[in-house]
């Protein structure tokens, strides 16, 4: 098998050649089949190291790249999904009026708690404060509206 671009011999199932780096398509009975003996004309202007579809030279373009450094994990967090039942046992556990909180807080902010469950707490408190904040709003606006009416009526 011989590649259609450069002409360079090939093993058979190779997908992309080993000299020029194009991609190898199987010759099929309908293409014609690369002649060794074809004379190949390189444009005037084009350097022969270079591919007109990258326009790079070659020993620029097959330089391997870097390998990246990843920071090492030094433990793995716990992501398995809550089940529909840890939902609703998660809702009754953070119901109860003082422990709820503080469970809440333990699985918000804990160093060893599964993530899901982390920010499951997270947004539960953050609804709870939402909560809070307008029941003081609601409670302010209906104090004003109270002692307005009995400002009035003296």
């Amino acid at each position: 098998m011989r590649c259609m671009s450069c002409g360079a011999e090939l093993p058979e199932g190779t997908t992309f050649c080993t000299s020029c780096g194009a991609k190898v398509e199987a010759a099929r009975p309908s293409q014609p089949s690369f002649d060794p003996n074809q004379n190949f004309q390189q444009p005037a202007n084009q350097n022969p190291n270079t591919y007109a579809c990258y326009n790079q030279p070659y020993q620029q373009q097959m330089q391997p790249m870097p390998m990246q450094q990843f920071p090492q994990m030094t433990t793995m967090e716990d992501t398995t999904p809550i089940s529909p039942w840890g939902y609703i046992g998660y809702n009754i556990l953070f119901s109860i009026p003082l422990v709820g909180l503080i469970m809440l807080f333990v699985y918000g902010f804990g160093s060893n708690t599964n993530v899901n469950l982390k920010n499951y707490a997270r947004s539960f408190l953050l609804t709870m404060l939402i909560i809070v904040v307008l029941y003081i709003i609601i409670a302010i606006f209906f104090g004003a509206v109270i002692a307005g009416v009995a400002n009035s009526v003296n």
